[in-house]
């Protein structure tokens, strides 16, 4: 089942309420990817709606991939020389699809206001 959190790894919806009504989807969801049935056919034989069960499997396959992209996102170690290897090095920082090139002598105070902007909207 999808656990959802938001970036600190609280829970993003807290109500059971809420988690019942999710996990009801992704089990309707995995039996219809598995069931060879039209969606229309599906939702008829389940009683619900063709546009709840579209709606549903894109909300749960949206999770899905940001899941898997936030398990791909790992550290690496940056070593910082005194001096740059040309005029013309800079550093290339992607977030989500935004990609940031940061050139010598960069505002480290806007820098860093404009990260925070870019992964508050990604």
């Amino acid at each position: 089942m999808i656990a959802l959190q938001n970036k600190t790894g609280g829970t993003l919806m807290g109500t059971k309420a809420i988690t019942e009504t999710i996990q009801y989807w992704q089990r309707h969801v995995e039996a219809f990817n598995s069931s060879g049935l039209t969606r229309e056919a599906y939702s008829k034989k389940n009683r619900i709606k063709v546009y709840q069960l579209d709606y549903w499997r894109k909300k749960i396959s949206r999770i899905s991939r940001t899941r898997k992209s936030d398990s791909l996102s790992q550290w690496l170690p940056l070593q910082i020389s005194d001096e740059p290897i040309d005029n013309n090095s800079h550093i290339e920082l992607w977030i989500g699809k935004v990609r940031v090139e940061i050139k010598r002598g960069v505002d480290s105070k806007l820098l860093a206001k404009l990260i925070g902007t870019v992964g508050t909207e990604c």
